[in-house]
C-alpha cells in the first residue's frame, strides 16, 4: 500500500488505481501558498499514470477522454480546469518514456491560495464521482 501520498490527492490516486485501467506512480496535491513556490510550477494538482497490466493504450486514452468530457459537461472549466495529456520524457539518447497526466489547475491564477485549495479539493471529489460513472458504464 502506498503510504507517502499527500492527503489532498490521495483519494483521487486511490480511485484511479481502483478502476483497474491505470497504475499511478506520481502525484502532487498542488501547493498554492507563496511560501510553497519553487522554481517548478506547483500551482496545480496532478496524477501521473501508465496503463495497468494487460490494458491497451487505446483504453487508457478512452478513459482519459471520458473523464475530461464528462467533467467539463458537468462542472465546466471554472474554477478548476481539468486536462489530461500524454507526456513524453527522454530517458537517454534513444529511449522516450510515455506516461499519462491528469492535471487539475485553478482557472484563475490570481485567486487566493485558500480558494485554490478548496476549489482543487472539490474538483478532486468531482473527478472521483466521474470515475464512479466510468465504472458503472463498464
Amino acid at each position: 500500500m502506498i503510504t507517502d501520498l499527500e492527503p489532498h490527492i490521495r483519494p483521487l490516486v486511490e480511485a484511479l488505481n481502483a478502476t483497474g485501467v491505470v497504475r499511478t506512480f506520481s502525484s502532487c496535491e498542488g501547493h498554492f501558498r507563496p511560501d510553497e513556490q519553487t522554481i517548478v510550477d506547483r500551482n496545480r494538482a496532478e496524477v501521473r499514470f501508465v496503463p495497468a497490466d494487460g490494458i491497451m493504450i487505446e483504453k487508457v486514452e478512452r478513459f482519459v477522454s471520458f473523464i475530461l468530457t464528462r467533467f467539463k459537461s458537468q462542472h465546466g472549466l471554472i474554477p478548476i480546469n481539468v486536462v489530461g495529456y500524454k507526456l513524453y520524457t527522454p530517458i537517454d539518447d534513444e529511449t522516450v518514456d510515455e506516461t499519462f497526466v491528469l492535471e487539475l489547475r485553478p482557472f484563475n491564477r490570481f485567486d487566493p491560495p485558500d480558494r485554490k485549495r478548496s476549489d482543487t479539493d472539490r474538483a478532486v471529489d468531482q473527478v472521483i464521482q466521474t470515475l464512479t460513472l466510468w465504472s458503472k458504464d463498464r
